[in-house]
């Protein structure tokens, strides 16, 4: 399994933990925490966590099938540093955290759009014969 591969699996995977982690706790420790939109924004941002870590799972499957092209590689990585952007910085802000981290969830929403931009590129690229090379 090429490394690109098997580190953005990992990522994934380990985010899918985390992300059900912290569905439980908001879920059950911090309904009467965090007001209700904080909390629904919690729950947004769980919910993005576990698709974009499935994203990277997807991304990972494909750099194994066709290998680790660079458009495949470069949306993992974008799609990663959205994760940490767009959910990071919401965990934080319901937690009290500075202001500033309220600001931040857009940049990983446009992570997150580019990642999925560049993977569609990269299998639109993919010649009909699914070699894997680029047309």
């Amino acid at each position: 399994m090429p490394s690109a591969a098997r580190t953005l699996m990992i990522i994934g995977s380990l985010s899918l933990l985390v992300a059900v982690q912290l569905s439980a706790l908001g879920a059950h420790a911090l309904t009467s925490v965090l007001t209700p939109q904080k909390l629904n924004s919690w729950i947004w941002a769980t919910q993005m966590q576990i698709a974009h870590s499935l994203g990277l799972l997807l991304i990972g499957l494909l750099i194994t099938r066709f290998g680790a092209a660079r458009l495949l590689v470069a949306s993992g990585v974008i799609m990663t540093l959205g994760l940490l952007l767009f959910s990071g910085s919401i965990y934080i802000d319901a937690l009290g955290g500075p202001g500033i981290f309220a600001r931040i969830p857009p940049l990983g929403g446009s992570s997150f759009m580019i990642a999925w931009l560049l993977l569609a590129i990269a299998l639109f690229r993919l010649d009909s014969t699914g070699s894997g090379r680029q047309s």
